[in-house]
């Protein structure tokens, strides 16, 4: 593919200049502190803290525990190749609106690559008290809801290929224990037909998942409602799975000729 040559924008925007010199610092250097994340790109370190928050929240950046900033899960993730992803979510996004009415709570439309999800669409709900707009996120598939229900979808090959098998990345392999639990737990989500997430992406907040599969049988991703940890319990008490799968009728009768294309 031939690309355009780089030229300096006209206008530049210092926020969005700083917030990119710091992804390419952290990249580069592997991590960063607070103090060299500012004497990076010359600002104040309430500055810097403002900027790295919003890597962290894109999931760019995380931080551990001594409060190094370092290279998130979103850092080294490309593009899906995937045409049938875009028609994919446009066909849902009208079930997703109005489910995200009828809740009153955050709607996102996920799919699987290997062992990470990726969030392609999303419905933020209006509350004040909400789950932000998390499109573009790519938490790893065992701990998010949707990454959960997909992987309930595999036989146990496939599952021991991706966390077992020396094909495995080194961040997804997982110990024997560590699988045999999470086998356990993805059988169970097979069987209750939906998968819950309860604080493991981000703490504070939840998300129930349902699969969605086109005219064949076939999982193209995951109808995820995601709301504060604190009205989890009472939404699903109050038939939050019943209209979700509501929804997903509606979304799987828009994509039954719908064929997937790549790897996942």
């Amino acid at each position: 593919m031939k690309t355009r040559p780089i030229s300096k924008p006209t206008y530049m925007i210092e926020s969005v200049h700083n917030a990119l010199l710091l992804l390419n610092a952290v990249r580069d250097h592997g991590s960063l502190r607070l103090k060299d994340a500012a004497e990076e790109i010359g600002v104040a370190e309430s500055t810097a803290h403002r900027l790295l928050a919003m890597l962290i929240y894109h999931g760019f950046v995380v931080q551990d525990e001594s409060r190094r900033y370092l290279p998130g899960p979103s850092i080294g993730v490309g593009p899906t190749h995937s045409s049938w992803t875009k028609t994919f979510r446009d066909a849902s996004l009208g079930p997703m609106r109005e489910l995200a009415s009828l809740t009153g709570e955050t709607v996102n439309l996920v799919v699987r690559t290997g062992a990470e999800s990726r969030v392609i669409g999303a419905v933020e709900s209006e509350k004040l008290l909400r789950v932000g707009n998390r499109q573009g996120h790519v938490p790893p598939a065992r701990t998010s809801a949707g990454g959960r229900v997909l992987l309930a979808q595999l036989g146990d090959s496939a599952l021991t290929d991706l966390y077992q098998s020396d094909h495995a990345l080194s961040a997804d392999r997982l110990a024997p224990a560590e699988f045999a639990q999470l086998c356990r737990e993805l059988r169970a989500v097979a069987e209750k037909g939906y998968a819950t997430a309860v604080d493991t992406v981000e703490v504070g907040l939840s998300s129930v998942a349902l699969c969605l599969r086109n005219g064949e049988g076939v999982a193209l991703g995951a109808l995820v409602v995601a709301l504060p940890t604190t009205r989890l319990q009472s939404s699903l008490e109050s038939g939050l799975v019943a209209q979700m799968r509501r929804a997903a009728v509606g979304i799987e009768s828009r994509i039954r000729e719908l064929r997937p294309s790549g790897t996942m």
